[in-house]
This record gives structure tokens, C-alpha cells and sequence, in this order.
């Protein structure tokens, strides 16, 4: 199960005295807007990275960065274009306002082709206006603008246009139009006034199947997932790892929707309230017990020296996504639960380690060995297999639901 901590993305403010003092996205055509990189991995250390440098070439930017699954989604498709033109005056630059240590850490998993500029102003992404990430720019080999789209709409007929001097024939928006929805025809009814339309509830409980899919959100009244299994609810609802929740006999398979709304004042009964709707649909029972199984033993290894980084930063937020844990201020604590989560086994830590740290640790999470060898690659840590007497939180159904 991916667990995604809460990241505060703030959003970049020019202030100026009068409107016209803002500055213009740049736009399809226009000259390319000056290339200001702080770093450039992968390039040639005697060949500048500007646009006199690049002019002749078509140049390939494409904004991303280790934290954004889309962007990760991507590379396949743009390192097989940048294999195939390796030949060819094009050039692919991935751009990220990212630390390049953590790149660094990011490539050493996960190989991009071409050059990787480190940009830590984001000052082109911000001469565009772009607002999300993955973003695709190409330059014609003039330096001017050539189009501006999602990854995968960059295809060979489009660098095969542009090498020959052709315009792109492709959406230049840099996003896709969604399709039109139906319209739904309401029944007439009186216009509703501000006194008649109904008040968000102050308290609501909802549990009901839905489709697959991980979405979850909480704030101090209020807790929302949907497309969870239900070992994933039993251990939110009792706040445990999803590692330390067994199930006895059968269970259903199917997914879950669930919300939890009560006053902010009263947010201590969002969790025993999600376990009773749980109970009273489902039958649910649980109970504790302790059992011998097989943990990860996070640990310092003998002679080896710890590649931590200490964190300078006073509030911590860190992410948990398939082959990857990144974050600011974390405790090891907070390492070991994510690192649990990834890797959906018990880990136990034995580092004796304190303080914060800043942390970027990337692994091939579709092979167990990858996370022991990088561990100890990227952080100077190690993880070892033992059997260990472990806490647990079994649950079973004792009907089934329903339909």
C-alpha cells in the first residue's frame, strides 16, 4: 500500500506594482527563454549548456522530478526516443528544482538518458506559467519554441518534423483537452436560495464498496479513502502497519470507499468510529496477540560509514511511493515506518541513531535485493533477515457483507 505524507507545495508570488509589470508565459514561436542551470549531470564538463551552445540542434526539455510518479511513469518512453536519436543533432535535457544529491540518488536506481540540469529557481518552468509536472518543451534548432505537450505525445513524426524545419502537428497547449461530458438534465425546480441549500453535515459515516484504486486524505475532522482493501482500513482504524495485520479465515477481496466527518473539536472519534461502521457492516473482530515471524533488522554495519544526511530543516514532510523514500527532518523512526510500508515487511531498528535527516533512498522495488543493496550504497545502513517475536493485529470477517 503507498503511503503519501502531506508535501506543501507553495506556490511562487510576483509582486509588482501594476499588472503590466508581470511577466508573459512565453509561447509556441517565441524565442526560447534564457537556460540558467546550477548543475548539469551527465554532459560533457567542457561543453556549455546555452542556447548558442545547443543552436542546430533540437532540444528536448522535459521538466520532472524523483517525487512525481507520472514523471517516473515516463521514462521509458523518453529514454527509448533518446536511444533511438543518440545519432542524431537532438538533445535531451531533464530539468529538476530538486537538490542534486537527491538526483543523484534518484539516478543511481533509475537511469535517465540524456543530461539531468539541476535548476533550483525553476526559472524556465516559470517562464512558461506551467502549474504541474510532467511538461515536455521542444526547441527547434533555430532556439525558438517549437511545442509544448505531455511526455507521451512526443513521438519520432514529431522529432522527425522538427529536424527537417516542419512545424509540429501536435496539441501545442501543453495539456489535453478531456472529453466532453454528458450533459444531465435536472428536473425544474425553484432556484435554492443561500438559507435553503443544506448544510455540510457535522457528522457522516460512510462505508461502501468501490473500484481499486488508492486515494486517501485527513485533516483533524475528517478522513477519506477510496479503493482501499479492507486489511489496509483495519490498519488505519487501529493506527498499525498493514505489515503487523493478519487476516484468519476468509475475507473479501473487494475494495472500499469510506468517509468519517465529525467536529473538528471531537477529531479523537474519527478512528473508533471507522472501526464500529466496520463492525456493524462487516462483523469485524480483532484481537492482539504475539507471534514469531521474519522482520528486517535496520542496522549500522560493522566498519561501514553512515551516508545520512543531517537535516538543518525544523518541520518534516516525506513521501512513500513504490521504490522510493524521500523526505526532509525525518527521524529514523519515521525512516523505519516508511521504510515498513515500501517494502510490506516488518523492520525493526537497531541503529541507535538520533536527530533528523534529510533523506533520499530509491530502490527497484519489483526486486527484494535491490533495497538491501542500495540501503547500504545510498545511506551506509543495512538490513538483515531474522525472526523476531512480533506484536500483531489479527481480524476476521464473521459475515459476509451485503450486496
Amino acid at each position: 500500500m503507498k503511503t503519501i505524507s502531506i508535501l506543501s507545495l507553495l506556490p511562487f508570488l510576483i509582486v509588482g506594482l501594476c499588472a503590466q509589470d508581470k511577466p508573459h508565459a512565453v509561447k509556441v514561436g517565441d524565442p526560447a527563454p534564457t537556460l540558467h542551470l546550477d548543475a548539469v549531470l551527465q554532459a560533457p564538463r567542457a561543453k556549455p549548456v546555452t542556447w548558442d551552445a545547443l543552436k542546430g540542434n533540437v532540444v528536448v526539455i522535459e521538466f520532472w522530478a524523483t517525487w512525481c510518479g507520472p514523471c517516473r511513469a515516463a521514462l521509458p518512453h523518453l529514454n527509448e526516443l533518446a536511444a533511438q536519436y543518440q545519432n542524431k543533432p537532438v538533445r535531451f535535457i531533464s530539468i529538476t528544482d530538486e537538490e542534486e544529491w537527491k538526483v543523484k540518488a534518484f539516478l543511481s536506481v533509475n537511469p535517465i538518458a540524456g543530461w539531468v540540469g539541476i535548476d533550483r529557481e525553476g526559472s524556465l518552468y516559470k517562464a512558461f506559467g506551467f502549474k504541474s509536472i510532467p511538461q515536455t518543451l521542444l526547441v527547434d534548432r533555430k532556439g525558438r519554441v517549437a511545442a509544448l505537450m505531455q511526455p507521451s505525445e512526443l513521438t519520432t513524426a514529431v522529432l522527425d518534423n522538427l529536424l527537417a524545419g516542419q512545424p509540429v502537428s501536435t496539441p501545442v497547449s501543453g495539456t489535453t483537452a478531456p472529453a466532453q461530458a454528458p450533459a444531465v438534465v435536472a428536473p425544474l425546480e425553484a432556484p435554492q436560495t443561500i438559507q435553503d441549500k443544506p448544510a455540510s453535515p457535522l457528522v457522516e459515516l460512510v462505508l461502501r464498496p468501490a473500484q481499486p484504486s488508492i486515494s486517501m486524505s485527513r485533516n483533524r475532522g475528517m478522513f477519506k479513502a477510496k479503493g482501499m482493501t479492507l486489511q489496509g482500513l483495519v490498519a488505519i482504524a487501529y493506527s498499525t502497519s498493514p505489515s503487523r495485520v493478519l487476516a484468519v479465515g476468509p475475507v473479501p477481496s473487494d475494495a472500499y470507499e469510506v468517509i468519517v466527518r465529525v467536529p473538528d473539536v471531537r477529531s479523537d472519534l474519527l478512528l473508533p468510529m471507522l472501526q464500529q461502521a466496520m463492525t456493524a457492516a462487516l462483523g469485524l473482530r480483532t484481537w492482539k496477540e504475539t507471534r514469531e515471524m521474519e522482520v528486517l533488522i535496520l542496522r549500522l554495519p560493522a566498519g561501514q560509514q553512515v551516508l545520512l544526511r543531517p537535516s538543518e530543516k525544523t518541520n518534516g514532510n516525506w513521501m512513500t511511493d513504490d521504490g522510493s523514500i524521500s523526505g526532509g527532518a525525518l527521524t529514523i523512526e519515521n525512516f523505519r515506518m516508511s521504510l515498513e510500508d515500501g517494502l510490506h515487511t516488518v523492520v525493526l531498528d537497531e541503529t541507535g541513531l538520533k536527530g533528523t535527516y534529510d533523506i533520499a533512498f530509491y530502490w527497484n522495488f519489483k526486486e527484494e535485493v535491490s533495497a538491501f543493496q542500495e540501503i547500504k550504497k545510498q545511506l551506509g545502513l543495512e538490513l538483515r533477515k531474522e525472526r523476531r517475536p512480533i506484536e500483531v493485529l489479527y481480524f476476521e470477517i464473521e459475515k459476509t457483507p451485503a450486496k
